[in-house]
């Protein structure tokens, strides 16, 4: 049997802890948790990720790098730029529909970890204001009178249907964050 290489370890004992940090929060799972369930020693873990706090902040990153690369995709399927928009929240709906969703993993580790100077809190709070400005400049591109203002509603209702529909019906609440965000850029976004 071969041995792994480094990276290979830092990949699996990064999926474990993603799978079990989404699952449980990243407070209710031990190092010991994730040394188990990834099936290699304390030393190969701690080697990769010397502290539990390292192991949450690559995990946040990673969620956040998959997310955007996510949405790029989606927004990248459609040329007007406020169709770029609305795809972003028909991922939304799909994702809050699941039935493994449980919420939004940045505002879960914002919630789990709110000192200010966390580096898990930074990383989720550095993805949301990554967003923010991802939405800014679509808007711009769609020649939106107010791309700041445009950038902040959607945000507020992406998040407020991530967080709902952790809470609430997925389903429900993300095809209605759907509806408002058409509604929304449809108001904002000129008729060429």
């Amino acid at each position: 049997m071969a041995r792994k290489t480094g990276e290979e370890n830092r990949r699996n004992v990064l999926e474990v802890a993603t799978r079990l940090f989404y699952q449980r929060g990243i407070r209710a799972v031990g190092m010991d948790t994730v040394v188990k369930e990834s099936g290699v020693g304390n030393a190969t873990v701690y080697r990769q990720f010397p502290t539990k706090d390292a192991l949450a902040t690559a995990y946040v990153q990673g969620r956040a790098d998959a997310w955007f690369e996510r949405m790029r995709q989606a927004a990248e399927e459609y040329p007007a730029p406020r169709d770029k928009l609305i795809a972003v929240f028909e991922v939304l709906a799909g994702d809050t529909a699941g039935a493994s969703y449980r919420g939004c993993p940045m505002l879960n580790t914002n919630t789990e970890f709110p000192d200010g100077q966390h580096p898990a809190h930074l990383a989720a709070i550095g993805h949301k204001r990554q967003v923010r400005e991802w939405f800014r400049t679509i808007a711009v591109d769609a020649d939106v009178q107010d791309p700041d203002q445009l950038a902040d509603e959607l945000l507020i209702v992406l998040n407020g249907a991530y967080a709902t529909g952790a809470v609430l019906d997925g389903a429900t609440y993300g095809q209605r964050a759907l509806a408002m965000a058409r509604r929304i850029v449809d108001d904002a976004c000129p008729r060429l």
